[in-house]
């Protein structure tokens, strides 16, 4: 052990100097050797693909196709491969041959769930294979890839093998197509699995995307999928940057989407003319609240971890902490040393604290902190003395400093530091964002966080903790990070096919009204449902059991209705006064979790759906407030008459006509548009504008799922020390 800074004393200088130090002085002054990852097994893989990554268009053994591009070793900036991105052509070739050879689907439900669990099993093994993979084609540290992704990328599909049973309960629910994923380089290991397994376990050949970096361990996870017994036909992997969906969005054999890139990406092109399901899933930045009253040394760790571990490439990664006014001083104390003492280093040195980032962040952060500085807000280096990448806080600003730094502050690897003084000013900058994937809060006040977790508008809030999931438990994004459920059952139900509710239509086109009006009864839509949805379940059965009581009444002299709507309306308004889904409550081991259901907002049904009773009224009872357009008629008559007895804007009922449904379907406020009118209202929409465009079913299941989103509050349960 040498002591720095005493090479040139003498013996007894030394001795001296060694008495008269404290122990925690000595201990700091320590200097470790190297300890570094050992990367053959990810050579030796590499060198069995003869370095080399291609997408086959027949079988594999081909020749490479496609334009070649160098993928760098993280640790040497030597070539680490070559990864051919094959053109649009020959992508278009590979979706022709789908399901052509081997379908997925024609293997039993118990083999498929067998070859999934010996999936998962092989994942395990090869964890190291992964791990070093990470660290030399994107630079993760090898820590970070077994803490953070690993467990769940296994347990994804050993969750979704148990779960094929339940896909033969229901003859409807069957495969149609295939089904393809789309990932960019910003995801994390795990998020393949959110699309893969249910893909799998509900009987799909899948086509997957991944981005250049990202394709080396995808390719590993298709050579385990080979060797357990997964077709090679059943899983094709094509390795691209560039999110050209043209040629999945216009094919026949295409039945589902899964994107996991930004919708509003640059690269993202191509018009959902030929209606496609999507479901998104994007990685953007969440914010952290800290109280007054907040364990800060448990908080200044976390924020650590939440901030740059995994490269800032986990989708609960922060780059906003929000704290409170009173205690922001104490809270950078505390916070910055521990910045200072943080190791930044090569990925494959296990002593690394954080791994270095590349080239080009290191630009951007000196971009940020120039621009930063003209604008008076504060900032911090953890290491000022160097001119590489080093974890950094702006301090100070108001709301805007999360944008006005440029808009690469949202996927960014800095964080910004603001104070807050209420809850209500807390909140509204936490959710002054686009992403509605996640929020921390760190309190020990009960109350507070319970009124903080219910007025943020994101799908998972983690209590004096972060980055908890789990496969049973379905992650529903808001806004921005994404539509559609991952993960839990009804991940899987996204995948699944029903039989579609197409009863007869016979479209009029009354005098449409102008895009001012259309605007102005949603804008009074939006209004009342934020009434609506706070009123208490017993006061919305009343309202319905009215409903209920002047069908039964007036059943006779209602002509043109079946006496099937009439006993489906009955029928769902007696299942919804039973309580017939609840919020769950679970326990765990180490959190305890709480799921609720919160309508999605105003939700316009148009005519094809408008004799979907069980729709209607699911959306009403869940505390939506609902655009309806109708033919005129019996079944309009009825639903005037419902909507009288709800409060003023809750059922707005128009008459049916293509531009009123294009103009409702242009308004940012509407949540989601259910129909099958999107040959005339989406088909010249850019997949981002058309996701909130839904079919449903008359599978309650399937329509509850649709109407309402899913918040989960992770509460950390710790644990209390022994008492004698």
């Amino acid at each position: 052990m040498v002591i720095n800074g005493d090479s040139n004393l003498n013996m007894g200088e030394k001795e001296l100097k060694v008495k008269n130090t404290k122990v925690l002085d000595f201990f700091n002054a320590m200097k470790y050797g190297e300890n570094i990852e050992n990367l053959n097994k990810a050579n030796d893989w590499l060198k069995s693909k003869n370095n080399t990554f291609f997408t086959y268009v027949e079988k594999s053994g081909e020749p490479p196709n496609g334009s070649p591009t160098i993928l760098h070793n993280h640790i040497n900036h030597e070539e680490l491969c070559k990864i051919y991105v094959p053109e649009i052509d020959t992508i278009k070739k590979i979706l022709m041959r789908s399901n052509e050879k081997s379908q997925w689907l024609d293997v039993t439900p118990t083999e498929r769930r067998n070859i999934l669990i010996k999936l998962s099993s092989e994942i395990e093994k090869n964890v190291d294979l992964f791990t070093q993979i990470e660290i030399m084609s994107r630079g993760i540290l090898g820590s970070d890839t077994k803490k953070w992704v690993m467990t769940l990328f296994a347990e994804y599909f050993l969750y979704y093998a148990y779960c094929i049973s339940s896909t033969q309960k229901n003859p409807r629910r069957k495969p149609e197509g295939i089904a393809v994923g789309v990932f960019s380089n910003k995801n994390s290991l795990s998020n393949l699995s959110l699309f893969l397994a249910p893909a799998l376990s509900a009987g799909y050949n899948v086509l997957l995307q991944v981005g250049t970096e990202l394709a080396p361990a995808a390719f590993l996870l298709q050579d385990i999928a080979r060797s357990v017994g997964i077709h090679e036909d059943a899983f094709r992997l094509i390795p691209s940057d560039d999110y050209e969906l043209l040629p999945y969005l216009s094919s026949e054999k295409v039945a589902i989407l899964a994107l996991f890139i930004d919708l509003q990406n640059e690269k993202c092109r191509g018009f959902n003319s030929y209606h496609k399901k999507i479901v998104n899933f994007t990685t953007l930045k969440t914010p952290t609240i800290i109280f007054d009253d907040a364990d800060l040394d448990s908080a200044c760790e976390s924020l650590i971890e939440a901030s740059w571990s995994y490269q800032s490439l986990l989708p609960w990664s922060t780059n906003t902490v929000l704290v409170q006014e009173n205690v922001l001083s104490t809270f950078l104390n505390k916070f910055k040393p521990k910045l200072r003492s943080l190791k930044v280093g090569p990925a494959n040195d296990k002593f690394t604290d954080i791994a270095h980032r590349d080239e080009t962040t290191t630009n951007t952060l000196s971009s940020l902190i120039d621009l930063a500085k003209a604008q008076g807000i504060e900032t911090f280096k953890a290491d000022e003395n160097c001119d590489t990448w080093s974890p950094t806080l702006f301090i100070g600003g108001k709301v805007q400093a999360n944008n006005v730094l440029s808009s690469t502050c949202e996927e960014g690897n800095e964080l910004t530091v603001l104070a807050f003084r209420s809850i209500e000013e807390a909140v509204n900058l936490a959710n002054n964002t686009r992403q509605g994937m996640a929020a921390c809060v760190w309190s020990e006040n009960i109350g507070v966080v319970n009124e903080v977790a219910r007025k943020l508008n994101v799908g998972n809030v983690w209590v004096n903790s972060f980055g908890t999931f789990s496969p049973e438990v379905a992650i529903c994004p808001q806004k921005d990070s994404g539509i559609g459920y991952f993960g839990g059952i009804e991940g899987l139900l996204e995948y699944i096919s029903y039989s579609r509710y197409s009863p007869a239509i016979t479209k009029v086109e009354p005098e449409q009204k102008s895009d001012v009006a259309i605007n102005s009864i949603i804008v009074s839509a939006k209004k009342s449902q934020a009434i609506w949805s706070r009123q208490s379940n017993f006061e919305k059965r009343k309202i319905f059991q009215q409903f209920a009581d002047y069908l039964d009444a007036q059943q006779q002299s209602l002509n043109g209705i079946s006496s099937d709507w009439i006993l489906s309306a009955i029928a769902t308004i007696q299942d919804s006064s039973t309580g017939t889904y609840k919020d769950r409550v679970s326990l765990a081991q180490t959190y305890n979790l709480t799921s609720v259901r919160l309508p999605r907002g105003v939700i316009s049904v148009d005519v094809s759906e408008s004799n979907n009773i069980a729709l209607i009224l699911t959306c009403l009872n869940s505390g939506n407030a609902v655009i309806l357009s109708c033919q005129q008629g019996v079944h309009f008559n009825v639903l005037k008459k419902l909507s009288s007895l709800l409060p003023t804007g809750v059922l707005n009922v128009l008459p049916y006509n293509v531009d009123n449904a294009k103009a409702i379907a242009r308004n940012k406020l509407v949540a989601v548009h259910f129909g099958n009118d999107q040959d005339s209202v989406f088909e010249f929409m850019s997949v981002y504008d058309s996701k909130v465009f839904m079919e449903v079913t008359d599978d309650m299941e399937d329509i509850y799922n649709k109407v309402t989103v899913l918040k989960n509050v992770w509460y950390d349960s710790g644990k209390s020390s022994n008492c004698n």
